[in-house]
Formats: structure tokens, C-alpha cells, sequence
């Protein structure tokens, strides 16, 4: 008799776990669409950028997006919205050029995939920008990610005015608050995907008709002889 109770006892306790469990699926947070995520970023454009001035401002986007989204995959996708060149916004639809960069570490090429405005931005990314592996933490994990970092730019006397000085610089220290960095680097966005390239993949990347054919030409071009808008701005911030 007291087995019987107590497996009637222990079967009730059972049901009442499957019910709780089944509600708090059925009433967990739905992840936020795409068009949501990006009509919410471009909302707070005012707020990221309140100079109005966002010429080369993947960083501050990429600060932004760091402190206000700790759920990974929102970040992730949010990192889409932005070119991490111009600043410009990216729209949910655009479809991302394959490129590499290569490891500030190693040196080796590092192929992902780049969500940029226009197609001068994935040469500059290339010429000017390198890859450093950098942990974040979110809300459940840890993860390494593939972030495209430039050289400090504030201990240099030719910091480009069409940028503003104050978004990335204290002195000549980087303005955290303004701007992520790691080992004196400043992050300007993400290279998503990111591997270690194969000599086949860089050799493709090099026969596009756009990472290698219109890149090779404007990346073997001097950058005083440039004419290339919002990239000419970026190349001078991160040379």
C-alpha cells in the first residue's frame, strides 16, 4: 500500500513537471525577426551617433551593439546592420562578400563573410583591416569570435578630420567608452563565419570579379589618388 501511494504520489509530481515545463515553452521569448532587429537600430542612430557625424563609424556601431545586446544571436545579427568601413547602415536583405583578412597574430588569411554598404568597402577591409580572434561574453556562454580590428589611431598625427576625434580617442588613448579595443586595437566590426583560409579560397577570392579584379586595382592605387568617398575616410583612419 505505501509503494502504491507513493508511485501515484511521485506520478503526480511527474504530470506537474511536464505541465510547468510545457508553459514555460510554450511562454519563452520569441527571437525578434530580422526587420525588427534592424528598425530598432536605425531608431537609435541619434543615440549612437549624437554628434551626427558616423564617418567610419563601424566602431562606435560595434561598441553599441556590444553593451545593448546580450543575447547572441541578436548580436550577432545586429553586427549585419552596419558597415564596419563607412558606417553606413546595411539593410536585412543585403547579401555578404566573401573575403579574408589577415591575422594579427599569425599573419595567415582568414576568409568570412563581410556585410558592407558598397563593394570598395570589402578592399579596404582587406588592405587595411586584420583579424583577431576575442572572447565576449553573453548572456548564457562565452564565444570567440572573428572580430576585424585596426591599429590604435590616436598616437598618430595624421587622424583624419572628416572623422571625429572624440568617438575614438582620449589623447592619444582609445575612448573606451566610445569604442571597443583589445591589446591597444580598435574593433571596427565583425568578419562573420570566420576560418582559416585554404590557398584555393584565397585564390578564388582573388579572381572575383570584385574581391579580386575592382579591388585589386583600387588597393594597388595610391591612397592619396583615391576618390572613393566614405573607404578614402577609413583608409586614412586605419593606415
Amino acid at each position: 500500500m505505501p509503494l502504491r501511494r507513493s508511485l501515484k504520489l511521485l506520478s503526480l509530481l511527474l504530470i506537474k513537471l511536464l505541465c510547468l515545463t510545457s508553459f514555460q515553452m510554450s511562454h519563452a521569448k520569441e527571437p525578434r525577426s530580422d526587420d525588427l532587429l534592424y528598425a530598432e537600430l536605425r531608431a537609435n542612430w541619434v543615440d549612437i551617433f549624437p554628434s551626427g557625424n558616423r564617418n567610419a563609424g563601424g566602431a562606435v556601431f560595434f561598441k553599441y551593439i556590444l553593451d545593448n545586446y546580450k543575447d547572441y544571436r541578436e548580436f550577432l545579427t545586429m553586427n549585419r546592420f552596419y558597415c564596419p568601413v563607412s558606417g553606413s547602415f546595411v539593410p536585412p536583405e543585403a547579401e555578404p562578400e566573401f573575403v579574408y583578412a589577415n591575422d594579427s597574430k599569425t599573419g595567415k588569411p582568414t576568409c568570412g563573410s563581410l556585410y558592407r554598404c558598397c563593394w570598395p568597402c570589402a578592399c579596404d577591409i582587406m588592405r587595411m583591416a586584420e583579424v583577431k580572434k576575442i572572447p565576449f561574453e553573453f548572456k548564457n556562454d562565452v564565444v570567440e569570435l572573428h572580430a576585424l580590428v585596426i591599429d590604435n589611431p590616436c598616437v598618430k598625427n595624421t587622424f583624419p578630420k572628416e572623422v571625429l576625434r572624440n568617438d575614438f580617442c582620449e589623447g592619444e588613448q582609445i575612448n573606451g567608452d566610445r569604442v571597443y579595443s583589445f591589446n591597444n586595437m580598435i574593433v571596427v566590426g565583425l568578419l562573420h563565419d570566420g576560418f582559416q583560409c585554404t590557398l584555393e579560397q584565397v585564390a578564388w577570392i582573388g579572381l572575383h570579379r570584385i574581391t579580386g579584379g575592382q579591388c585589386s586595382l583600387r588597393n594597388t592605387t595610391p591612397m592619396d589618388k583615391l576618390e572613393a568617398g566614405m573607404g578614402d575616410i577609413f583608409l586614412k583612419l586605419a593606415k
